[in-house]
């Protein structure tokens, strides 16, 4: 019984970090797949056989993408799979216009102080969870539901913050 429990809230903690992908864009979602690998731009571009000029433009920030045949690749070069739940979250939602909120410097200070707060959450459960020297599957549970909404605030915040880093590239300096 306490596995059903546990398998379900893995989904659940999965289907959510999959959400948090709906609203990035694809050169975002390279990106992300990149940060998170915790490698160096010319160690990716070893393992994938990339010249720079390839990279750049497969990070930068126009639409041009490694082939098809080269995800499997790329995923296992940055470790992670992000790329492919990417592509899995937007053919579920095809059609349905990502919600994006501007992102001037009083918005970025409001957004940065609710990540803050849900950081707090997250201290306040891991420190009650370590009170007793043991952590519990219940206290384990509550830190990871913690630890998702500060994964959905943080994900909605780059896919604003990416879609702005675009348009103040093509507009130049955004004010406010």
């Amino acid at each position: 019984m306490a596995m059903q429990q546990h398998e379900r809230e893995m989904y659940v903690s999965l289907d959510r970090v999959r959400q948090s992908l709906v609203g990035l864009d694809a050169v975002d979602a390279f990106k992300l797949a990149w940060e998170c690998s915790g490698k160096q731009m010319p160690e990716i571009m070893r393992e994938m056989g990339w010249t720079e000029y390839h990279a750049k433009r497969v990070f930068g920030t126009e639409r041009y993408f490694p082939t098809f045949e080269d995800l499997p690749q790329f995923c296992n070069v940055v470790g992670n799979t992000i790329i492919i739940q990417w592509l899995q979250v937007q053919a579920m939602n095809y059609g349905i216009a990502p919600k994006h909120v501007d992102v001037d410097c009083a918005e970025l200070v409001k957004r940065m102080a609710e990540l803050f707060g849900e950081m707090s959450d997250v201290g306040q459960e891991a420190s009650a969870a370590i009170q007793d020297g043991k952590l519990e599957p219940k206290e384990l549970r509550r830190i990871i539901r913690e630890l998702n909404d500060v994964v959905d605030r943080s994900m909605a915040l780059i896919g604003d913050l990416r879609v702005l880093e675009r348009t103040t590239k093509e507009e130049g300096v955004h004010n406010g």
